[in-house]
């Protein structure tokens, strides 16, 4: 488990569709952060090896540790792009898109719509759980309908199916990215779940933010300013956390 060899707070490069590839990646690696993920990759490509999908799955040795992120809404095929990850690229972990908000997501049933059936989500994440080997999976997901009690259910049926960790961006699929992200959801979630994996997720910008937001969460990943300023990670690393208030 990589994230057993990582201090606390966690400092992650979040997932982000055509920005987190391999250039960003060693560089928020080697500005300091602790994590970086890919972009997501469909499922159904992976299992049909499709060069451009199985081109999106490579990385060096420099980026490690690093998740590769899938999508999709079929759990066989999920399981078997999941299998075929981990035997043929041998990355840190698997992590599994249930955040996109995007209308082409929504329409071909993956991404942020998958959070209002929690059974089925469920299934996917338990048969992709008993395909792994050696490397743990998480998934990554918006507030589902900005309810807490429909983020617990979800969060609850997908522990139980097998993540060891999970990633929250504190937005609701329909905000995309406008307004403010809501970190209040995942600390809720971190309360409730003191054993599971905990990173929030939305509008870090500096290191104050970093600080602001993390609280009582096991870490956070940063998305769309480490786009252009991947500096941050350094930056944070280097600083130190604000003395309690007394």
């Amino acid at each position: 488990m990589w994230f057993e060899k990582i201090k606390k707070p966690i400092l992650g490069l979040a997932p982000m569709h055509q920005v987190s590839r391999s250039e960003l990646r060693i560089a928020s690696r080697k500005s300091g952060a602790d994590v970086v993920f890919s972009e997501m990759i469909a499922s159904e490509a992976i299992i049909r090896r499709v060069p451009q999908a199985l081109e999106m799955m490579k990385f060096s040795e420099a980026e490690r540790p690093i998740i590769i992120q899938i999508f999709g809404n079929d759990p066989e095929v999920m399981a078997q792009a999941a299998e075929i990850v981990e035997k043929d690229f041998r990355p840190d972990g698997i992590d599994i898109n249930f955040g996109c908000p995007v209308q082409k997501a929504k329409k071909q049933g993956f991404g942020s719509c998958q959070l209002k059936d929690p059974v089925s989500s469920a299934r996917i994440i338990k048969t992709v759980k008993e395909k792994l080997k050696e490397i743990p999976l998480s998934i990554k997901i918006r507030i589902p309908q900005g309810d807490l009690d429909k983020t617990i259910e979800f969060v609850k049926r997908a522990k139980g199916a097998g993540i060891d960790m999970i990633s929250i961006h504190g937005r609701t699929p329909t905000q995309k990215y406008g307004g403010e992200a809501d970190w209040s959801f995942a600390y809720e979630i971190k309360k409730i779940f003191p054993d599971l994996i905990v990173l929030g997720n939305g509008d870090i910008k500096s290191v104050e933010d970093f600080y602001k937001k993390v609280q009582n969460l096991d870490g956070a990943l940063i998305g769309r300013w480490a786009k252009n300023h991947p500096e941050i990670f350094g930056q944070i690393k280097k600083s130190k956390p604000p003395a309690p208030k007394a």
